[in-house]
């Protein structure tokens, strides 16, 4: 999976989504913040390898610093991920592995959708994605266009579902 950059946008931003409320107006939207499975069944990967597992948690959700590691099972293949930075659009490492991939950015909008843009600049392919919940805050749509580095368009939806514990509330009620 991690020597093909068309594989990573669509993995890196299902978790790179994950974000909560950027300012105060936002406080009655449910949060990102937890953990999450993949529902292969609902989702729909288009040209990308559906993946056997995958899930991920949210550590830091804040304006200033947004925190995810996701790992999984792709082709036989457990791969993980992680990104780290604030919410405002600005440019931070992607980590595939233990090792710099590519870069992302992560910028809330009113609404409470996350926008997310990313690329590897050794090969030129990016992505971009609109990320939002359910209005009870447990399903979580990704919606992506990836560009490979011969031009290709793809596209995803991709959806999520929050895992709750014995003693968690579901997202609507935190």
């Amino acid at each position: 999976m991690l020597g093909d950059m068309k594989n990573i946008p669509l993995f890196c931003i299902i978790m790179g989504s994950l974000i909560g409320p950027a300012d105060s107006g936002a406080q009655d939207k449910p949060s990102f913040a937890g953990n999450w499975k993949v529902d292969v069944a609902q989702s729909d990967f288009g040209a990308e390898p559906t993946p056997t597992s995958m899930a991920g948690k949210v550590s830091k959700d804040t304006p200033q610093m947004f925190s995810y590691h996701v790992h999984g099972v792709e082709k036989g293949k457990p791969f993980s991920y992680s990104w780290s930075g604030a919410e405002d659009g600005s440019v931070h490492p992607f980590i595939a592995d233990g090792k710099q991939f590519g870069q992302q950015s992560v910028k809330k909008e009113q609404d409470g959708a996350i926008i997310r843009r990313g690329g590897d600049s050794r090969d030129g392919s990016s992505f971009d994605s609109r990320d939002y919940l359910s209005v009870d805050g447990n399903t979580l749509i990704v919606e992506e266009t990836d560009k490979s580095k011969d031009g290709t368009i793809s596209k995803q939806k991709v959806i999520f579902h929050r895992i709750l514990t014995s003693n968690a509330k579901p997202a609507s009620s935190q």
